[in-house]
């Protein structure tokens, strides 16, 4: 997972090591090519392999103009194919892994987008844990103009955005701006900066990378389920039991009952949610 790409780079969040930062540098346009599907798949699998991989990962672009572009188009045509040395079977097999793969690894997956993701970039997106847009952010759906689907979201931009909102975004295949995304939810939220959009990201990132892995991977799972359609209060139940004999979580528990005020009217209760973040910053 430590190797040097040539289409991203990878590096660590401020003051922890649990979450980091993937950008995306693969100029001129951040297109989908055949070298970043081998590398991006490559990272994929070694971070599935990982025994310590980031509990949260930003994806990130140096590109003002564009967060990640289409798939180039030489993988999918006739006329004029890729290189003979580069396989176009091949690039389809790691695209379609990319958009499965985050879904199924217990890293959170951002997205932190100020420019285009249009096309595959905007399938990348969708298959993201959580959205965050800047200024510049641009959506947008281009297949159904080429005879084609939105193969890697159509499914996930339906659940996000529901059947008549998704239906308009794909088949209208105009351009969806970073307060419209936010509005009809295919995004968390939208900034008006890029410094503000940065600040959001890396401050989230950095608190839920402080949290014990059990309830970020327990979540995750359970959220992932209920959209497929397999999950249930039952299945809800039985991981809860199962993770409060973690060591973590009866050390969260500890700290908890021995905060000053635990069960009365003072500063922490009354400062819950938030103050959650106390019982590990202070470890």
């Amino acid at each position: 997972m430590d190797k040097a790409y040539t289409t991203f780079t990878l590096s660590p969040l401020p003051n922890t090591t649990h979450a980091h930062r993937l950008t995306i540098t693969n100029p001129p346009i951040n297109l989908i090519t055949y070298t970043f599907l081998f590398e991006f798949h490559a990272f994929l699998t070694a971070l599935q392999a990982s025994s310590n991989p980031p509990k949260v990962l930003i994806i990130s672009s140096t590109n003002p103009n564009f967060w990640l572009s289409h798939l180039d188009l030489h993988i999918a045509s006739h006329a004029s194919p890729l290189p003979s040395h580069q396989d176009a079977g091949t690039a389809i097999h790691n695209l379609t892994s990319i958009f499965s793969l985050p879904g199924t690894l217990p890293t959170i997956f951002i997205a932190e987008i100020n420019g285009r993701a249009v096309a595959g970039g905007n399938e990348f997106a969708c298959n993201m844990d959580m959205r965050f847009a800047g200024p510049s952010a641009k959506f947008g759906v281009v297949e159904v103009g080429g005879g084609l689907i939105h193969v890697g979201a159509l499914q996930a931009l339906t659940k996000l955005l529901g059947q008549g909102r998704a239906m308009e975004v794909m088949l209208g295949a105009k351009g969806v701006e970073a307060k419209e995304a936010e509005r009809i939810g295919l995004v968390n939220r939208a900034f008006g900066t890029e410094k503000e959009l940065k600040k959001h990201v890396e401050e989230l990132a950095i608190r839920i990378a402080l949290f014990p892995w059990g309830g970020i991977e327990g979540t995750k799972r359970g959220v992932k389920e209920c959209l497929d359609g397999t999950g249930n209060m039952g299945k809800d139940g039985e991981r809860f039991g199962g993770l409060i004999g973690k060591e973590e979580t009866q050390g969260a528990i500890s700290r908890i009952l021995g905060k000053k005020g635990y069960g009365e009217a003072g500063e922490f209760e009354l400062a819950l949610p938030d103050s959650i973040v106390d019982i590990w910053e202070q470890q």
